[in-house]
């Protein structure tokens, strides 16, 4: 069901309340996230991610054995003071701007189905995609980092001047 929301801008009502993990890519940087709601044109997602109005990021999270990329924009964003964050759940509101049948797919699993047709497609840098895997040098923590490239050495060479000193790169994928 679609209404008119403050400002007059369309929202869907239609939204399913679910805790789904997911990650969230803000420019290179990946961060941890969960999706709390859903429904063909947006997602709310609780993320202590620095994101602003308009911006464009893709978000992944598994289905079955699949994982699902969605590509969204920033229409929402909903900060809550560092005391409140244990009973106030703070995050994104955004608008799906393309994704997989399969999404669709788990939409009509949880008995939805109206379908939001995106707009347009989120534009990447020029070349190549690569996701690099970095770990710390003599420490436990580790990192992945998606980024273009014109070849996997570039990219390695990318991720390295990212994350600085004492970061050294176990694996670079094509994406």
């Amino acid at each position: 069901m679609t209404e008119t929301g403050p400002g007059g801008s369309n929202w869907v009502t239609n939204r399913k309340k679910r805790r789904i993990p997911c990650t969230l890519w803000v420019g290179e940087r990946e961060h941890s996230a969960v999706i709390l709601d859903l429904s063909p044109s947006g997602l709310f997602v609780q993320t202590h991610a620095k994101t602003q109005l308009g911006e464009r990021l893709r978000l992944h999270f598994s289905r079955e054995d699949a994982l699902l990329e969605l590509k969204v924009e920033v229409v929402r964003i909903k900060q809550v003071p560092q005391n409140l964050i244990a009973a106030v759940k703070g995050g994104i509101g955004v608008r799906i701007v393309d994704a997989p049948e399969e999404y669709y797919g788990r939409l009509t699993g949880l008995g939805i189905h109206e379908r939001a047709k995106p707009t347009f497609e989120l534009e990447r840098e020029p070349g190549l995609r690569f996701r690099v895997h970095v770990a710390q040098i003599g420490g436990p923590r580790s990192r992945r980092v998606e980024l273009a490239a014109a070849d996997q050495d570039n990219a390695r060479l990318r991720a390295l001047e990212e994350f600085g000193d004492g970061w050294k790169v176990l694996r670079v994928e094509s994406v």
